[in-house]
């Protein structure tokens, strides 16, 4: 039987139902997962979660917060590191997906997806 180390799970909720062992992705709605079928993924479900219930998702990597610049990011957009250490939409290299959307000054955490590696 395969063992697992617990650390790195963060709750999220079901953008639509999903089973538990399935890779994810953020979704375009604030703090929501749906089935990775494309795109990047930041975890695996480890529950099964019908639509809009809260799913726990093993994370790949830690989540960080970081301040937005410029017009601003969406929810489950790229994010790019740019000048003084902010973070915008688009221009410098990719360093994972914004988990919350935000405007200049905003505070946004961000998860690390495996394709940012």
């Amino acid at each position: 039987m395969a063992s697992q180390v617990d650390s790195l799970n963060r709750s999220f909720v079901a953008n639509a139902a999903i089973s538990a062992f399935r890779l994810v992705k953020l979704h375009t709605t604030e703090n929501e997962v749906v089935a990775a079928t494309n795109g990047a993924a930041v975890g695996f479900t480890q529950n099964d979660a019908d639509a809009a219930a809260v799913v726990n998702v093993k994370m790949f990597h830690p989540t960080y917060f970081a301040t937005v610049s410029g017009a601003g990011v969406a929810a489950g957009a790229a994010v790019h590191a740019i000048a003084d250490g902010k973070v915008a939409s688009a221009g410098g290299v990719s360093v994972g997906y914004a988990i919350n959307a935000g405007t200049t000054g905003d505070v946004i955490e961000i998860a690390v997806s495996s394709k940012s590696f």
